[in-house]
Parts: C-alpha cells; sequence; structure tokens
C-alpha cells in the first residue's frame, strides 16, 4: 500500500468520525435542552403553589400550541413531526371528507346530523391534545390542527387513537354513538363557525 492509499483512507475515516461527531454533539444538545426544560418546569412549579395552579391549567387542563412548538422545534432541532412516516406504506388509508344532512347549533359547536354508526373522518390533519370527556359534550377527542385550530370531535366512538398521536386529514378517527355528532371549532380562545372553517379547508 503507498502513501497516497493510505492518506485517502485516513481521510475518509477522518470524514466518518467527524460526521459521527456532528451527530452526537446534536444529539446531546437536545438532550441537555430537554432536560434544562424538565428542570426549569419543576423549579417553577416547587417555587409557589399559585405557579402549580398555572402549570396545571395551562399545561393538563388547556391544550399545548403542538402547531407553535412543532416550528420552533423544526426551525431549532429538526423535524418533530415526520409526515413522510406517520403511515407505514403497506398499510390501508381510510381518506373521506365529512358529510352530514342537517346541521343545527349546540352550545360553542354544532350538532351534525349523520346517521347511526358514521364512519367519521379528520378534518384537518394535527396531533390529538384531549381524548376523554367534557362536561355537557360527553366523549370528547380533540385535535390541533397543523393550521393552529383545535377541532373538538364529540359523540364519536375512537378506533386505536392515543394521545399525542399524529393524524392525517381523512384518516378515520372511529363511528358515531348515535346519529349525531357535535364538532367545535376554537382558534386562540374563540370559538369559529363550523361551516365557514370547513369552506376554508
Amino acid at each position: 500500500m503507498n502513501t497516497e492509499e493510505i492518506l485517502k483512507k485516513f481521510k475518509s475515516k477522518n470524514k466518518v468520525s467527524k460526521e459521527r461527531s456532528k451527530y452526537l454533539d446534536g444529539l446531546l444538545t437536545r438532550i441537555l435542552i430537554g432536560i434544562i426544560l424538565i428542570l426549569g418546569s419543576m423549579i417553577f412549579i416547587n417555587y409557589k403553589d399559585k405557579n402549580k395552579e398555572l402549570y396545571q391549567k395551562y399545561i393538563f387542563t388547556d391544550s399545548l400550541a403542538f402547531h407553535k412548538f412543532n416550528k420552533i422545534y423544526d426551525k431549532y432541532m429538526g423535524k418533530f413531526v415526520d409526515e413522510s412516516k406517520t403511515i407505514p406504506e403497506d398499510k390501508v388509508v381510510f381518506s373521506e371528507t365529512l358529510s352530514y344532512k342537517g346541521i343545527d347549533k349546540y352550545l360553542d359547536g354544532y350538532k351534525l346530523e349523520v346517521g347511526t354508526s358514521y364512519l367519521v373522518p379528520t378534518l384537518q390533519s394535527g396531533i390529538v391534545v384531549f381524548n376523554g370527556d367534557k362536561d355537557d359534550y360527553g366523549k370528547t377527542l380533540i385535535i390541533q390542527g397543523v393550521d393552529g385550530v383545535d377541532i373538538w370531535y364529540c359523540g364519536v366512538d375512537i378506533h386505536e387513537i392515543s394521545l399525542y398521536d399524529y393524524i392525517e386529514s381523512g384518516s378515520l378517527l372511529g363511528e358515531s354513538a348515535s346519529d349525531k355528532i357535535t364538532i367545535v371549532v376554537v382558534k386562540d380562545g374563540e370559538f369559529l363557525d363550523f361551516e365557514k372553517y370547513l369552506s376554508e379547508l
């Protein structure tokens, strides 16, 4: 082996070593930022009882602003939600649009007449930020859309969906529990007109 070949091998090993080092530096930075955020949250919560109430209200009661978090994360740390990997290539995808026979105003949302065991699709891609019971609405699933709009789906028997799952637009949420479902559309704490929002999608 001559000197030129030895130098080439050394350079290629050095290049791989630099790439590994860059990746490990990035990973370490992300881990450290995560630890700092957790420690900061713990200090904030334990500093005053009022802080604990605020934390509970904005983190556990209200939904997190995932669309804002996602933009910041993408900018500084790379993709948080990789849409290309959310659905396996071999999976059969349910892709439908919401259709209904009638609509009536109900509390802050709208009650839609859909028929019994109607397969309910997602209106907008987003992240599940709530899955449970809400007063006056019953079973409720809230998806925060990529546009920052929270959509509440009430009266739906949910199919295999968990908190913080990423859901594609048109995906199957579940079946209507009766012949009606309730949809509530919220942006920045304001309740929007459902049909107007639907027409803008």
